[in-house]
């Protein structure tokens, strides 16, 4: 990593001074302490740190400065974008590779978030060989997995994303923003201050304006203007500028390799209108093709030269702000078949058929996997499948859904056997689980699992589970963290001799029931005692996410949902423990306000309970001088009459994956109400709130 070359790895290139380096020194970024401390995290287990801002925010140098300052010795491996990291795996695995220390860095983690990408099984499995991951990923990317976004898009495109969804739900990630804060303006000033400071960031200090420092420098904004206007000016380059858009477009339809010139001017044509016929006439060909590739700003020009003569691809930028913007309009049918010629001739037909299913050119896209198809590509082979279904409902497994259900890899059996599932056909959905689970795949033996406890074999769904657990599901790991009421061995119950435990409690008694005192006070104790350990954890914790192989006496018993929430989240957790322990403080009863009072709750009646069944000289040393009562140590009465209902623990069955948002169809038909994370310190309408200038007692 010490010997890496920044701009290798995706740094953006800025204006080039001469006798300067080839980058302006490096100012460091309010992020960079996070970044640092993720990695000296993951240095010695592994660990994936994630960086997320807008394109051009710094991502990529802020990364490559955190890994080269934080792990100069170890050995850095940069895959070609959509590629499988299954020979990553294969290197890193080699004899002669064993002593050495490895960073994977995926810049741009979209673009490897795909089949034989990186999912929860690749990344178990990098983990497991305690490989740092380095990504970025920009924020509008970022956001298009998220839960919101994944429902409003077509089932299709939700299938694709959803494994990467997963992956990024595991981690909380690190924002660069683009905006420069006042800190970092004033570590900038202190760098200008230095008697030959670098020109190119006094420039940028001088004129970002409304930008960012490293955008500035990027000077992505201005040849974005420029594309923009200058087709509407009088004395524009209207063909300039749709040679221009003809590489934007064909990079939006897959194609990555550079782009002939005699490919733009002929597709340029089809951006021209009528009322072009008269500037035309005033930019020859040659002109519009000088005028896009100039170099502009001391950086680029909108299409950059390529190490193949005459042919060209667009600036990064360009292609990013048009298609996030009204300007992305639809590429036109000779773009796409200029896409797939070009692609005929390299390695080019997946990611251009990936596009066209993307853009719902649905037959084109099959044109694309077809051949591949035909010549055993088992990922060509998935997504023909996709595309034939889409096309011809009526055909809906088709013999390539066979062939890679048998020869593919894990993650296409299991995508398989989902739409098995989808479609109601459980037996072949097992037996394509069962595939991929015979691969290592930990979310199939839970698919699997799942699929058997519907079945009503709860021990078969059992043996799954603990497989998948073991595999490091973190779904199926959090589900063995369910609190529950311990009972004790018969004859060793804790409680009044007087007092049959067969006898149920009538409600209708004259007196409400009440814990006892020597139940509040153990009940009390074990609050006390959580809330020590939550709090010794929250300062271990800070904001690092937890993994399916972390080992926590509380945080990592929470559900998985709730494992990549920061600091502040934790930390309300903890207050939870110690409103309940302030209730059964002033007299009362602990009367859960919200569902993370409930789940804290929860926790603590097993804790309780574990420690009159386990440490009988203790409880009775805790309960020294309280009177014995009927009904002491009654943790199964407590469990049923201390809570409103029991909802919150269906977070921690795998059956149940997605219950926790209040549009999940069962949520809503079970009345459940809003259980993510977020939400867990709204306090019930039906209950008496809490003083909301309470504080924290931790």
């Amino acid at each position: 990593m010490a010997d890496a070359k920044p701009l290798e790895l995706g740094v953006h290139r800025t204006s080039r001074i001469e006798g300067s380096p080839p980058l302006p020194a490096y100012v460091p970024r309010d992020a960079d302490s996070a970044v640092s401390a993720q990695l000296l995290e993951a240095r010695e287990n592994g660990g994936l740190v994630l960086l997320v801002g807008e394109s051009t925010a710094g991502k990529s140098r802020c990364a490559f400065e955190a890994v080269r300052r934080e792990l100069p010795d170890h050995w850095i491996i940069a895959p070609p974008a959509a590629s499988e990291l299954s020979p990553v795996l294969s290197h890193i695995s080699l004899p002669r590779s064993g002593r050495r220390k490895w960073v994977l860095w995926l810049d741009d983690l979209d673009r490897f978030l795909l089949p034989g990408g990186l999912d929860q099984g690749m990344l178990s499995v990098l983990l497991e060989q305690r490989v740092v991951v380095m990504a970025t990923m920009r924020s509008e990317v970022y956001g298009n997995y998220s839960e919101r976004a994944l429902r409003g898009t077509g089932a299709a495109l939700a299938s694709v994303r959803r494994p990467g969804s997963r992956v990024l739900n595991l981690i909380e990630p690190l924002v660069l923003e683009r905006q420069w804060s006042e800190e970092e303006m004033s570590r900038l000033r202190a760098q200008l201050a230095n008697p030959d400071p670098d020109m190119r960031l006094a420039d940028a200090a001088r004129h970002h304006g409304v930008h960012g420092i490293a955008e500035y420098l990027a000077a992505g904004p201005k040849l974005l203007e420029e594309f923009l206007t200058t087709r509407r000016q009088p004395k524009g380059h209207p063909r300039g500028a749709a040679l221009v858009q003809a590489a934007i477009d064909l990079s939006r339809a897959g194609i990555s390799t550079p782009l002939a010139t005699e490919t733009l001017l002929t597709l340029s044509t089809c951006y021209l209108s009528a009322g072009d016929a008269s500037r035309l006439q005033a930019e020859s060909p040659e002109q519009a093709l000088a005028w896009a590739t100039e170099i502009q700003f001391g950086v680029a020009g909108m299409l950059i030269a390529t190490d193949t003569a005459e042919a060209w691809r667009p600036f990064d930028y360009l292609v990013d702000a048009i298609a996030s913007t009204a300007e992305a309009s639809a590429i036109p049918d000779e773009v796409w078949e200029a896409a797939v010629t070009h692609a005929n001739g390299g390695n080019e037909l997946l990611p251009v058929g990936r596009s066209a299913f993307r853009f719902g050119r649905l037959v084109l896209a099959e044109r694309c996997f077809s051949p591949l198809a035909a010549r055993g590509d088992h990922t060509a082979m998935h997504d023909l499948g996709f595309v034939q279904r889409e096309r011809r409902p009526e055909h809906t497994w088709p013999s390539w859904y066979r062939t890679v259900s048998e020869t593919g890899t894990a993650l296409q059996a299991r995508a398989l056997g989902a739409l098995h599932e989808i479609e109601g056909r459980r037996d072949e959905a097992s037996a394509c689980y069962e595939r991929a689970a015979a691969q290592g795949d930990a979310l199939a033996m839970r698919l699997r699992g799942v699929i058997a406890q519907r079945c009503r074999q709860n021990d078969e769904a059992h043996e799954w589970y603990v497989r998948a657990a073991e595999g490091g599901d973190a779904v199926a790991i959090s589900s063995f963290n369910e609190p529950g009421i311990h009972r004790p061995e018969m004859g060793h119950a804790l409680g009044s001799e007087t007092w049959d435990p067969n006898v149920e409690w009538d409600e209708d008694d004259e007196e409400p029931w009440r814990m006892t005192a020597r139940t509040s006070r153990i009940l009390s104790c074990n609050l006390e005692i959580l809330a020590d350990t939550a709090h010794d954890e929250l300062d271990e914790l800070g904001d690092q996410p937890i993994s399916p192989n972390s080992i926590g006496r509380f945080f990592a018993r929470l559900p998985a949902s709730t494992w990549s929430q920061p600091r502040h989240w934790r930390r309300r957790v903890l207050r939870a423990l110690d409103d309940l322990n302030e209730d059964i403080a002033l007299g009362h009863s602990p009367e859960p306000r919200c569902a993370a009072e409930e789940l804290a709750l929860h926790f603590a009646l097993e804790s309780a309970s574990a420690m009159t069944c386990d440490e009988p000289d203790l409880v009775a040393e805790l309960t020294q001088g309280l009177p014995e009562q009927q009904g002491d140590y009654d943790w199964l009465t407590c469990s049923d009459l201390l809570f409103q209902d029991h909802d919150v623990l269906f977070l921690y069955d795998p059956m149940m994956q997605g219950l926790e948002h209040p549009d999940d169809p069962l949520n809503q038909r079970m009345g459940i109400g809003d259980l993510r994370p977020e939400r867990w310190f709204e306090e019930f309408g039906n209950a008496p709130p809490r003083d909301p200038s309470r504080g924290f007692a931790h």
